[in-house]
């Protein structure tokens, strides 16, 4: 419980000393990165760190606020978020706004240990709106630091999470009256019997809450603003990591609550995701610019992680939480290679582009390598999650599973046009003469990422072989109840 309990208050103490100070702190922000990533190792993998930890902060009718237990899903998604925080800082060494970013990054990462650790709902509900606050604040503070793109999130996720409470709420009460028993551990409200329609609108409730962060069709238009404004070093982390706690709070909280319900949704979450597939391919295609165009496409594969998720179907969700993961590390060095653009005077428009290669071919090759991962070619990080996720959906609701392939080709097209204006054709002459290629630190965070990438795609097994423990238990009793030809 130490160790855990740890993870989650550093962050949260260094951001409360780094934003006093009047230095930038990167050595001190980057020491406390690499310190969160040391822990998140140790607790994924040491012997007998999982299960429940311990119980604190008993309250009545409330249960023990801070009861931790780290499930093999959690302690995974830790360490994905452990990862990228210090790759988000090293992509955001040289901003001048590095203090403020690093301060939002570092309460970020508290928020999501304490999500992915959390036992109690009501724990996990104000660390969402910790996450929630810090995102608004990186989005203001950092990039374009604009205010209405921050509203714009702030109220998306505010009025999601305003429903999610109040669903919450009602099942907490639900649950009283049938036992006697007010607490808002899961293991208790995932007992609470609910018939009728009131379990499909508690459902929507959570979802709305939920896939808000994912950000699921139609929930995802601040996401445009969102990781167009913010510096794309922050989006590193928004993007890889954030978004992960929305997926998380369905598989460990909503669907074991409200399994009935999860069911009936099935072919609506499905319906959505395969749009939001589709259109999130089409944004990208059409993106202002290379921002937009990163944050479009993130988007597209996130509501393929939904697809699956909701397939409620082994093969599909097992795809699903893979891709969540190789998300986290592909959406990286995407956001990355904007980064660099950006720290080298490139704005990141169409028209300030082309033939970049030419002045910068290491960065054009690292730029060629993820984005072939994110067409998901076979032997990199993203084929065999979108893979499965399909194949899953198939089984399940094969028209909406064709509708999101679509949306996966359209990911071939829209990759390629987009390297073909960045580093192919003349050379754009209003590119720098001075423009340098890809330095050594730099080099090495790619190389990291890169790595991993295709880890994670030539050895799939080292998730997939897990999935079973990875999943909820509760979940899998939905999945295996389902009916969805296991």
């Amino acid at each position: 419980m130490i160790l855990v309990t740890v993870l989650i208050v550093l962050p949260w103490v260094a951001a409360l000393w780094l934003s006093a100070q009047k230095q930038s702190g990167q050595y001190f922000a980057m020491s406390i990165a690499l310190l969160e990533l040391l822990l998140a190792l140790i607790q994924r993998f040491a012997p007998g760190a999982s299960g429940t930890l311990g119980h604190a902060l008993h309250i009545p009718y409330l249960g023990s606020l801070w009861t931790l237990h780290a499930g093999p899903l959690g302690s995974t998604l830790a360490l994905l978020c452990a990862l990228l925080i210090p790759v988000s800082l090293a992509f955001a060494w040289r901003l001048p706004e590095f203090r403020a970013l690093a301060s939002a990054v570092l309460v970020m990462s508290g928020a999501l240990f304490g999500i992915f650790f959390a036992q109690n709902v009501l724990m996990f509900y104000i660390f969402y709106e910790i996450l929630a606050l810090a995102g608004a604040f990186m989005i203001l503070r950092s990039g374009h630091k604009s205010r209405a793109a921050a509203l714009q999130f702030l109220l998306y996720t505010f009025v999601g999470s305003l429903l999610f409470l109040v669903a919450l709420v009602v099942v907490y009460v639900l649950h009283g009256q049938q036992t006697g028993i007010y607490n808002f551990s899961i293991l208790q409200l995932a007992d609470t019997r609910i018939t009728g329609g009131l379990g499909i609108w508690l459902f929507l409730g959570m979802v709305a809450g939920l896939a808000v962060k994912m950000p699921l069709f139609p929930l995802h238009s601040w996401a445009g603003s969102g990781y167009g404004n913010a510096a794309p070093a922050g989006s590193v982390f928004l993007s890889g990591a954030a978004v992960t706690a929305g997926a998380y709070g369905l598989i460990h909280f909503a669907i074991p609550m409200l399994p009935q319900a999860a069911l009936e949704f099935a072919p609506v979450g499905i319906i959505l995701g395969a749009i939001g597939t589709l259109y999130g391919a089409f944004l990208a295609l059409n993106a202002a610019n290379l921002r937009l165009f990163a944050a479009w496409a993130s988007v597209s594969h996130m509501n393929l992680v939904a697809l699956g998720l909701f397939a409620l179907q082994t093969q599909a969700i097992h795809g699903s939480v893979f891709l969540l993961i190789a998300h986290g590390v592909v959406s990286a060095g995407l956001f990355g290679v904007v980064s660099i653009m950006e720290s080298r005077g490139l704005t990141g428009e169409w028209s300030g582009l082309g033939g970049l290669f030419r002045r910068a071919p290491r960065l054009g090759a690292w730029m060629l390598f993820f984005f072939l991962a994110g067409m998901g070619l076979p032997g990199m990080a993203n084929f065999p999650g979108e893979f499965l996720s399909l194949a899953g959906a198939f089984r399940v609701l094969p028209w909406a599973a064709g509708l999101a392939t679509l949306g996966i080709l359209a990911g071939v097209v829209y990759f390629l046009r987009a390297y073909e204006r960045i580093m192919l054709g003349p050379l754009n002459g209003t590119l720098p003469d001075n423009l340098v290629d890809l330095q050594q630190g730099e080099w090495l965070l790619f190389w990291v990422l890169g790595l991993l990438t295709l880890w994670l795609g030539l050895d799939p097994q080292i998730i997939l072989a897990h999935l079973g423990t990875l999943l909820s238990i509760h979940s899998g009793d939905v999945i295996a109840g389902g009916g969805h030809g296991l």
